[in-house]
């Protein structure tokens, strides 16, 4: 048998068919058992060897400011990444340290109200389907039935269903060298042959996954091949990020490729292994167990979730306890909590979220999984499930006589009918987030929008991804716990990695970190920040940019410039009123002279009367015409005439 456990009963021999069934609450488990580390049984997770999750910049472990205090309270990692959607009012927020676990456990406040879907996509290699007999369509089945039983507990605790758009099943012949588009289709690593370990997949599917261009919740890859004891490996909190991204290794290893994946090992407890993966995926740390209580900074800095406020370990009861084991079907109310915060508080991404309608799987259309597939009305999830529910009827996913909707699935559905047009269905998150009402004319709540990046929203503050924030409160943010709070700055106005100092203790001294500034965020030459670079450069903007980025200064300037003109156009309007007139001088007559009159006759020369002209008159001296001359210019500037 594939996935026998030690502890499964012995069978006895035999020539007749039989098969035995049981569940996993029928079986008996020492409470202790999954706490015991190095035994050889042990099942673990090994997302806790990951640098990239245990990083202290991370944001589920960084500093956060309370919304009174910040209009821009958190910053998503896939924002950080090269990456938003909406940020929440989640109270108990500590400026000077990070978010305290205690004061969320149990609280759904940040996950939806209406069911949302996260589609997902699943591929198994090579030595995946082996493990059943390399039948491709039983090893299909079977991740079908995974993900179903996943989505269940999903559904449960954060109204959030897991649906499988799309599987990649790969032969069970194993390749002699992984093809180039599938990296990680590799087998298993033997003493001959050195395969690559879970956590070298999870990077070769990390980079495959980037170049998938679909917006799926997350990836998970299926293998037969652990790595001692791990069965799982997960990037935390990167769910809805659809790129990857390269991460140096603190502690000086490979660089890694960290995006929205995970990799499970199959096991008896397959499907609580997914969902513990998936867990990582959309942020939650390890519960609390012995070994991790035994330090109060690990519960201080969120590295694991406690039991209660007052009690530490978590007894290995809940899905996220480090090791695999029997019977655990649930989140632990502290894993709820989390969850809920960072989506609330947008720590993490819900941006691919899909409405419950119309939605496309692999399986297709089948009334009673509580996704409203093509064909369907509504869909509650079978009878157990929708036992009150007035809007649905779960034997036919169609609405009951009267309704137009169903309140349970719908942001805009009220008694089974639509909302009116002033019902607030998404309020708003900040001065650069408005709320949206309904329509009337629909159960759907409008798309969420943000004001445009750049604009302003409060002194020295501008809209980015739809925050209200600026490159130092972005550095203050993340980095002002480790670099002494809140005289922390940006120090490259250049760059789009996150470039922080601290003017008292280090103001020389720039340190970059492994985020990037939130998209829309301004950059070098009035560019903006998006996916880590700064596009949209130029001359023109970089003027716009400086005169932004020292207005108080342009204001100072122009004000004093504007105000040395008025006075130079008051100074000149004065001195010309002051200067004294000139006095009119008399002209002195002219003299005329006189001209002899050539003419004796009354009749103008240029003129005749009737008849012929008369002769020339007589007695007069003949005219000569005139010598001539050159005029040349002497003293005072006078012709003089010069004759020939």
């Amino acid at each position: 048998m594939q996935t026998r456990q030690p502890s499964d009963p012995a069978l006895e021999d035999t020539t007749r068919d039989y098969m035995i069934v049981f569940r996993d609450s029928d079986v008996g488990r020492d409470i202790h058992a999954n706490l015991k580390r190095g035994s050889p049984i042990e099942r673990s997770c090994g997302s806790d060897s990951l640098s990239f999750n245990t990083d202290p910049d991370h944001p589920m472990f960084r500093p956060v400011e309370r919304r009174d205090q910040s209009s821009w309270a958190a910053m998503p990692l896939d924002l950080m990444m090269g990456i938003s959607k909406r940020q929440g009012d989640i109270s108990g927020g500590n400026p000077g340290g990070p978010i305290n676990l205690r004061e969320t456990i149990g609280s759904t406040a940040g996950c939806p109200r209406t069911k949302k879907v996260a589609l997902i996509g699943v591929a198994a290699d090579c030595e995946y389907t082996k493990s059943f007999n390399s039948s491709v369509q039983a090893a299909q089945r079977n991740i079908v039935n995974v993900v179903n039983s996943a989505s269940q507990i999903y559904e449960e605790a954060f109204n959030i269903t897991l649906g499988l758009r799309k599987v990649q099943v790969l032969p069970g012949e194993c390749p002699a060298t992984p093809p180039a588009s599938a990296p990680w289709n590799a087998a298993c690593g033997t003493r001959q042959n050195s395969g690559p370990d879970i956590s070298r997949r999870l990077n070769l599917f990390s980079a495959w996954r980037g170049e998938q261009n679909d917006d799926n919740a997350f990836w998970m890859l299926m293998t037969t091949c652990n790595s001692g004891p791990e069965v799982g490996l997960a990037w935390l909190g990167q769910v809805c990020i659809n790129t990857a991204s390269r991460q140096s290794d603190r502690d000086g290893g490979p660089t890694q490729s960290v995006s929205s994946t995970g990799v499970v090992v199959r096991t008896p407890q397959e499907w609580q292994v997914f969902a513990h993966e998936a867990g990582h995926i959309f942020g939650a740390v390890h519960d609390c167990d012995s070994e991790l209580c035994a330090s109060q900074a690990n519960v201080a800095r969120a590295r694991c979730c406690p039991l209660t406020a007052d009690s530490c370990d978590a007894d290995g009861r809940f899905i996220m306890n480090p090791t695999s084991g029997r019977g655990i079907t649930d989140f632990s109310p502290c894993t709820i909590g989390q969850i809920c915060t960072a989506m609330g508080r947008n720590i993490v991404r819900t941006s691919c979220f899909t409405n419950n309608r119309n939605v496309v799987t692999y399986a297709g259309s089948e009334c009673g999984n509580g996704i409203v597939e093509e064909g369907e009305d509504c869909d509650c999830g079978g009878e157990e499930m929708c036992a009150n529910n007035r809007c649905c009827d779960p034997r036919t996913c169609k609405f009951r006589d009267g309704a137009v909707c169903d309140d349970s699935n719908e942001e805009c559905c009220r008694n089974c009918q639509f909302a009116s047009s002033d019902t607030v269905c998404r309020p708003s998150a900040g001065p650069c987030d408005p709320e949206e009402k309904c329509t009337g004319r629909t159960a759907l709540c409008p798309k969420d929008s943000y004001k445009k990046d750049g604009d302003r929203c409060g002194n020295g503050l501008a809209c980015a991804s739809g925050q209200c924030t600026s490159r130092d409160m972005q550095c203050r943010v993340m980095m002002g716990g480790r670099l002494g709070g809140n005289d922390t700055e940006s120090c490259d106005f250049s760059s789009c990695s996150l470039s922080c100092r601290s003017r008292s203790s280090s103001p020389d001294v720039c340190i970059i970190g492994m985020q990037y500034f939130l998209d829309g965020t301004p950059c070098v030459a009035g560019g903006v920040c998006k996916m880590g670079s700064c596009t949209g450069s130029s001359f023109g903007k970089e003027i716009r940019s400086w005169i932004d980025r020292n207005k108080n200064l342009v204001i100072g300037l122009s004000a004093g410039l504007g105000g040395l003109l008025v006075l130079a156009i008051f100074g000149c309007i004065f001195r010309r009123c002051r200067r004294p007139r000139p006095k009119n001088r008399k002209m002195a007559p002219m003299k005329v002279r006189s001209v002899p009159d050539m003419w004796t006759s009354s009749v103008p020369p240029d003129q005749y009367t009737r008849g012929p002209p008369p002769g020339p008159p007589q007695n007069i001296p003949p005219v000569y015409p005139p010598p001539a001359y050159s005029q040349t210019y002497g003293r005072g500037d006078m012709p003089s005439p010069r004759y020939a």
